[in-house]
């Protein structure tokens, strides 16, 4: 039931079925035109353009299904990084900010150091609105959250906190709207 939704493999299970029928529709005509007698170099160079059509179509669908996320998995690879490992990461010079964090205004992130040495990225603030978490995005009620990421691992005052792939989400809501407008990406669970 996780995986039926899951955005990621429904797309890819959308890719699989419609390169399955594309095959199908193809052999079918193909067969036809065996079974008659017609020209056969019409019906191969038909299946040829049809599967140069089906190819790039495939990896148009395999290139919009990894990008979804690949944003996202990218923000928590940024997890532990230093601040030299981050701007050549990032492909830009950030700006100082409070409490010692930095701001890279083309990416859209700001990032805190741990507090132990300051060395190393431990906590990122999303600011796009725009930005889809697995198919959620924020300005949503945090019941859609919920519905993907599943239980908190805490949820008060205006601050669920998820578990994913070994860092968590902190999403940030108003209480009152159940309006989210913030997401935190923690090393810890803080």
């Amino acid at each position: 039931m996780k995986r039926i939704m899951d955005k990621k493999y429904n797309r890819r299970l959308l890719t699989v079925l419609l390169l399955i029928s594309m095959m199908e529709v193809t052999g079918c005509s193909l067969q036809q035109k065996d079974r008659t007698g017609e020209n056969t170099e019409a019906s191969t160079a038909v299946q040829v353009s049809q599967n140069d059509v089906t190819k790039e179509s495939s990896a148009a669908a395999v290139t919009e299904t990894e990008t979804e996320p690949a944003l996202l998995d990218r923000y928590i690879g940024l997890l532990g990084l230093t601040k030299e490992e981050l701007v050549k990461s990032l492909g830009e010079e950030p700006e100082k900010i409070d409490e010692g964090g930095l701001e890279f205004k083309n990416a859209g992130i700001r990032i805190w150091f741990d507090h132990t040495n300051y060395r190393t990225a431990e906590q990122i603030l999303v600011m796009d609105p725009q930005f889809d978490i697995l198919g959620v995005k924020l300005g949503e009620k945090i019941d859609r959250f919920k519905d993907v990421l599943k239980d908190p691992v805490s949820d008060q005052n205006g601050d669920a906190h998820f578990k994913y792939n070994n860092v968590y989400m902190s999403i940030i809501y108003d209480t009152e709207t159940q309006d989210t407008y913030g997401l935190y990406i923690l090393n810890n669970d803080i």
